[in-house]
């Protein structure tokens, strides 16, 4: 560069790298091979037959100056409805069906609601008890192509299968502690994944027959390299996909996992974060406060087959202690992104937002829903994506 000093040539080299990083990121969202033009940057490792891609690039950027996307929201369902039977106080699962009706496990009340597009009740079904009919605690809901409903119960450990209209159509236990989350996957299989168990995926026929499972731990073991956290890498955000695919996302750290239809690990992927991934460590809890943690975990596949997820920033202070002497925390801060990655986990954009509630699903018209905690409900959001992203 003639006639510059070395800190001018300094400081038009950074210019330009910021500058690439905005028309990066508005290209690599065309949906063009990036990493064969030399546009995409990360890196894509074999290991085992499993493609691994590390968007690693770039590194530590700060939020404010990425693409954002806009949740423009199109309905609310209030929890704390006047009518008895369509109020809940918290959202524990939620599904949506062929004709885009709206179900919700309302664990706390040991039912399931179904409401239509609109938002406006149409039905409930369940009550306290051990009865076909009853539940003790539905924690999760899948619909199936047909529109049939299944309901995970995380202490009875049961499924229950019900037609479209919420009339009972088949019931059975599963051999799984404390069941979190069901799917049915594209061949109509029902999938069951446990916390407690977090080393497996249980597969299922409808009939309750048991199929296969699978996740690997030791694959958990490798990326963690510690035992005591597997439990926190296990709390993960499940999606199934009409071709076949299973998506996994978990807490931390950041990793997302593509497994095909035969249960094989396919495709993993992860994103280069602004923060640490990482459990909440009481012991170093005190009076200062509590080391920052992220976390990861809220997976949507949408209709063009990319892949959205949520990142979560929380910091803490020690608010007092119990009668054991543990300290107790109260949240301070925290900050919320959507990541977006294309179908084979290349990084796309990484967008701040700021929305209540937490993402826990997202139909196939690529509408997010979001569960409120205070006040309780529900709320709808269409994502609006920057130009070059639609």
């Amino acid at each position: 560069m003639p006639g510059l000093t070395e800190p001018a040539k300094q400081l038009k080299t950074l210019t330009l790298i910021l500058t690439l990083t905005g028309l990066l990121a508005m290209t690599a969202c065309s949906g063009t091979d990036t990493q064969s033009d030399g546009m995409w940057r990360g890196r894509i490792e074999i290991e085992k037959g499993v493609e691994r891609i590390y968007n690693d690039w770039p590194i530590k950027h700060h939020p404010d100056s990425l693409l954002q996307i806009n949740f423009i929201e199109d309905l609310v369902i209030s929890g704390q409805s006047e009518n008895t039977e369509s109020a809940f106080p918290q959202a524990y699962g939620i599904a949506t069906g062929p004709n885009n009706e709206i179900y919700i496990a309302d664990a706390l009340n040991s039912r399931v609601l179904k409401f239509n597009e609109q938002g406006e009740f149409v039905a409930s079904i369940g009550s306290k008890g051990h009865t076909p009919l009853q539940f003790q605690e539905p924690v999760d809901i899948a619909v199936d192509a047909e529109g049939k409903l299944y309901v995970v119960d995380y202490q009875i450990q049961r499924v229950t299968i019900f037609t479209p209209d919420l009339q009972l159509h088949d019931i059975f236990q599963v051999q799984v502690r404390q069941p979190r989350r069901i799917r049915v996957d594209a061949e109509g299989k029902i999938l069951i994944f446990a916390i407690t168990q977090h080393d497996l995926i249980y597969k299922y026929e409808t009939d309750g027959s048991f199929i296969e499972s699978f996740y690997d731990p030791l694959e958990s073991v490798r990326i963690m390299g510690d035992l005591d956290q597997l439990i926190a890498y296990s709390d993960a955000g499940i999606a199934t996909t009409d071709d076949g695919y299973v998506f996994i996302s978990a807490r931390h750290p950041y990793r997302i996992r593509k497994y095909d239809r035969v249960s094989g690990l396919n495709l993993e992927f992860s994103r280069t974060t602004p923060f640490d991934l990482s459990m909440i460590d009481m012991g170093l809890a005190s009076e200062e406060g509590v080391t920052p943690v992220g976390q990861s975990g809220t997976l949507a596949v949408l209709p063009d087959g990319r892949i959205m997820n949520v990142l979560q920033y929380q910091e803490f202070t020690v608010d007092g202690y119990n009668s054991l002497g543990r300290p107790q925390l109260k949240l301070t801060k925290m900050d919320r992104w959507v990541d977006l990655f294309t179908a084979d986990g290349k990084w796309e954009l990484s967008s701040k937002i700021d929305v209540p509630g937490f993402p826990v699903h997202t139909d196939k018209k690529g509408r997010v829903y979001f569960n409120v905690l205070s006040p309780p409900g529900i709320v709808r959001y269409t994502p609006e994506f920057p130009a070059g992203a639609e």
